[in-house]
């Protein structure tokens, strides 16, 4: 009983919409054509899985997902540590992360195409570029939180500079690291199925495109719950990779 009661108030806003959307339908708020039930839209959701619309293109999506978040977190982690730890690195790069990151690096995608085509390569370069700010910023400012104090005891009682580096230094900055890959990821996931729907063959930004080519909104919606789905379950992912790692919050 208790496990129901904790299920309805944790997804309460989306039960919510699950009954806006049957009562805009049942009371023919808008015509069926342009906003179909979400019944008829669960079917042709299905129907995509089954017949293997999805299985094709869901991987192709989740690689450059992950490629490009892989690489924004090998090159920013660090990257972030060590500028927290040199004024002359933080002098040159903090600048460049501070004043770029309210702009919208999509607009460089046009760019990378250009140089790099309209295939894999251009994507993951646009995910990588679009995750590696906040994983960057928010490492830095996690690791200068870490008290001095913390660091000269363990220096005092013997432990050497690699020491201090990987038993006080990077477990005290793991929740902020963990911050910016949460903000990352769901970034990579958006910035993926965007860049696919312009002129890629494959990937679920594609199949969004290709459905929406139809005129038939089911199909369109379908494509939408799948991807919301799929973005759904990254999300658990690395909340449950950071109560792994970060197991004392």
């Amino acid at each position: 009983m208790k496990k129901g009661w904790k299920f309805l108030i944790e997804y309460q806003s989306l039960i919510w919409i699950v009954v806006a959307w049957e009562l805009v339908v049942f009371l023919q708020i808008m015509p069926e054509r342009l906003f179909p039930s979400l019944s008829k839209v669960l079917v042709v959701a299905f129907e995509l899985i089954t017949t293997g619309m999805l299985l094709e293109n869901l991987p192709i999506t989740l690689f450059r997902v992950f490629a490009g978040f892989a690489l924004a977190a090998v090159v920013g982690v660090p990257l972030g540590l060590l500028m927290s730890r040199s004024k002359l690195l933080n002098d040159l790069v903090q600048p460049i992360f501070s004043l770029g990151f309210p702009i919208p690096r999509v607009a460089l995608y046009p760019i990378l195409v250009f140089i790099l085509g309209l295939g894999s390569a251009s994507k993951i370069t646009m995910i990588f570029l679009e995750c590696l700010f906040p994983i960057v910023l928010n490492t830095y400012y996690g690791s200068t939180r870490v008290g001095k104090l913390y660091l000269w005891a363990a220096q005092n009682m013997g432990a050497n500079r690699s020491q201090v580096f990987w038993r006080v230094l990077l477990p005290a900055t793991m929740p902020s690291i963990f911050t910016g890959l949460k903000i990352a990821l769901p970034m990579a996931f958006i910035i993926a199925i965007l860049t696919e729907m312009i002129g890629a063959t494959a990937g679920m930004g594609y199949l969004l495109t290709y459905m929406s080519a139809s005129l038939m909104q089911e199909k369109v919606l379908a494509c939408v719950v799948l991807i919301t789905l799929v973005g759904y379950l990254l999300n658990l992912l690395i909340q449950k990779i950071q109560r792994k790692y970060v197991f004392w919050q």
